[in-house]
């Protein structure tokens, strides 16, 4: 009778902390490069990475932009003093500014769906082909103590 381990597979997790979940381990994001062993899985996850990224900077700034137009056109009634007497001024550029932040989100949009695509292709080929680093080596290994002898197996 032979009894063999399988490897454990590689799935996502619920948050940042246990982003990662191999067996009983967790692993966060920013740990990626000791999960993935396989090569062609940390390509891909390495370009999850980038496209992630690119999509949070132009999703901050398309939140800034809209969050700035609105404060604008809400406020677009100025009072300005011009040699003692107020003036009501209508300031423009509140909707521009609201629609490029909109522009720079839709810019956004197809970076985080890449990067979530890459993301899930980076596990599945991690968990089909887990690469050359995962196998362990098997070694014997003699161990010498004060009046003992002793011989290690590891699998």
């Amino acid at each position: 009778m032979v009894f063999a381990q399988q490897p454990d597979s590689l799935k996502l997790g619920k948050s940042n902390r246990e982003f990662f979940i191999k067996g009983d381990q967790k692993f966060r994001f920013s740990e990626y490069r000791k999960v993935f062993t396989n090569p062609e899985a940390l390509g891909y996850m390495k370009k999850s990475n980038t496209n992630g990224t690119v999509a949070q900077v132009f999703g901050a700034i398309g939140g800034g932009l809209i969050g700035f137009g609105l404060v604008k056109e809400i406020t677009k009634t100025k009072t300005v003093y011009y040699n003692g007497v107020a003036v009501k001024e209508k300031q423009k550029g509140g909707w521009g500014l609201i629609g490029a932040g909109l522009g720079a989100i839709g810019i956004g949009i197809p970076f985080a769906i890449s990067s979530g695509k890459n993301l899930k292709k980076a596990v599945d080929t991690q968990n089909q082909n887990p690469g050359t680093d995962e196998r362990k080596t098997t070694s014997y290994r003699l161990d010498l103590s004060g009046n003992s002898i002793g011989l290690t197996y590891n699998f």
